[in-house]
């Protein structure tokens, strides 16, 4: 079907061509019967003036020639009139086609504005928008960059199109670049092949093809979220001042829509972070009611034999002979170090999560620092019925370490064994050389431990033994203790096990210094030699 706009463009060419040829007509018909006129006159009249004047070819020839010059003005005049017309009709089409196209670009792109109103993710707003934008304006390349406000940074979060390794992952301070300076200025700006200003040009990357460019601030009021940046490549028309138009229009839109996804999303992650802490909380506080139990078990335990122990000697003192009152005496010590050992690890976890405790490392021998830890289990094992051995290598080196707590981690894996191995068996303690480390291994025959167990075992009450608490005891804290007082002596902690056939608890203490370079150059010496 013709548009009205068609049909009135033909009826003015139409016109026009209608014109000229009613001049030429009428030359035609000037030509032709002026001439006749002119002789029909002369025969007709009895004037002699008149006949005189007629009779002069000059005065007939310049009559003519002004009819004709005032024909031809008048026709002139009349196609001028027609010329703007047509001008007049070219302009408002062409009006007409450009408010068209910006139309369908604004309806495009709000069309985009009204999807991203759904409950989308960021990522996915800020990707739908770079796509809409380079299909709708037929551009080549679009990025979104949004501020970071912890960082203060504009960090790509969306790219599209060629050349997007360019933009992706980039990485802007406010002021830096043309994306900081359109943020810190919060003006948008349209760049041709040649920069605009020197401030500008000495961002113009010359490995890059850009023909025009827009680049427009995401901004709510005086904040600014972003940049929107598009770019056209290699091509033939540049961006237009509608387009910038249009364009800020729907930067202006879209910036609420982008915040207000950064917002819901920044409260749903802060919403899933308190979740977690409060999970953690509630684990931390049955861990603490779980703790709490035990360690009023396990106080009052020790407690009570001291109490009982004191008591006996009071009420049968000057009865017992030497050999009971020096057995009861060594069960009183007995219990009342099982106790001390007890607070002192209570004590040290406390040190430890609050970064107080502190080291008092030396160099010493650890076969002594073994020793000792086994003098010290003793009594316990017999208790349980279980015997302790002691395999230590010689002409171990010299470890520096504090003595109290490398004895405390000893012993805290000694008790662990033998409460967990069963009646008449042996838990037997060795230490050896291992490259510029000492190792210390303890091994029982307990149970062992399952591989899902064993992950976490020497986790705060990785133990999960709250059933078992009555039968075997302890706080939950002792491997804890034995792996974070390893670490602050620079060594490592693990263990070897298997369901059914004993676990392995191993130390790897690292040499010191000095030692380490003795033992060197005595093999060195004795390779000489």
């Amino acid at each position: 079907m013709t548009s009205r706009t068609e049909i009135r463009w033909m009826q003015l060419q139409r016109a026009g061509w209608m014109l000229w040829a009613a001049a030429f007509a009428l030359l035609l018909a000037l030509t032709s019967v002026v001439p006749a006129l002119y002789a029909r006159v002369l025969g007709l009249t009895g004037d002699t003036q008149l006949v005189a004047g007629l009779d002069n070819p000059y005065i007939v020839t310049v009559a003519l020639a002004g009819l004709v010059i005032l024909f031809c003005l008048y026709t002139v005049i009349q196609q001028r009139e027609l010329h703007k017309a047509v001008s007049a009709l070219t302009q408002e089409e062409s009006d007409r086609a450009d408010a068209s196209t910006r139309l369908s670009e604004l309806t495009a792109l709000f069309q985009v504005s009204t999807t991203l109103q759904l409950q989308l993710r960021s990522d996915v707003i800020l990707e739908i928008i770079v796509r809409r934008v380079v299909s709708t304006l037929k551009a080549q390349q679009a990025s979104i960059m949004i501020l970071d406000p912890e960082s203060g940074d504009l960090v790509t979060r969306a790219s599209y199109g060629l050349e997007a390794e360019f933009s992706r992952g980039a990485l802007k301070k406010i002021g830096e670049g043309i994306a900081g300076w359109v943020a810190l200025r919060r003006e948008a700006v349209s760049l041709g092949e040649q920069a605009p200003s020197g401030e500008l040009g000495k961002h113009y990357k010359e490995n890059r093809r850009i023909t025009s460019a827009l680049s427009l601030p995401l901004a709510i009021g005086e904040r600014v979220i972003g940049v929107l940046n598009v770019n056209r490549i290699n091509h033939t028309e540049p961006f237009g001042e509608h387009h910038l138009e249009v364009l800020r229009v729907f930067a202006e839109h879209i910036a609420a829509v982008i915040d207000r996804a950064e917002v819901m999303e920044r409260m749903g992650r802060r919403a899933r972070e308190l979740e977690a802490d409060n999970e953690k909380l509630a684990d931390l506080n049955r861990m603490k009611d779980v703790f709490l139990g035990t360690a009023s078990h396990e106080l009052k335990t020790p407690l009570t034999s001291v109490i009982a122990y004191a008591e006996l000697l009071d009420d049968h003192e000057g009865k017992l002979s030497r050999e009971q009152a020096r057995e009861f005496v060594g069960r009183l010590r007995a219990e009342a170090q099982r106790l001390l050992s007890l607070i002192e690890d209570i004590l040290d976890l406390s040190r430890l999560e609050s970064g107080k405790l502190a080291l008092k490392p030396r160099s010493i021998d650890i076969s002594e620092v073994v020793r000792g830890a086994v003098e010290t289990t003793r009594p316990l094992a017999q208790k349980f019925g279980v015997t302790v051995t002691a395999e230590m290598a010689h002409d171990l080196p010299q470890l520096s370490v504090d003595e109290v707590k490398m004895r405390q981690v000893i012993v805290n894996l000694l008790v662990n064994a033998v409460k967990f191995s069963p009646r008449d068996s042996a838990v037997t303690v060795r230490t050896v050389q291992d490259g510029a480390c000492v190792r210390c291994e303890v091994h029982d025959k307990g149970p062992g431990i399952d591989p899902d167990t064993a992950t976490h075992i020497f986790e705060l009450f990785g133990q999960n033994v709250p059933e078992d608490a009555e039968a075997r005891g302890g706080l939950g804290i002792g491997l804890h203790l034995v792996k974070r007082i390893t670490e602050m002596h620079g060594g490592h902690v693990g263990v070897n096990s298997r369901a059914g056939e004993g676990s392995t608890f191993w130390v790897r203490l690292p040499v010191a210094p000095e030692s380490h370079a003795t033992g060197e150059h005595d093999t060195d010496h004795r390779a000489a030699a």
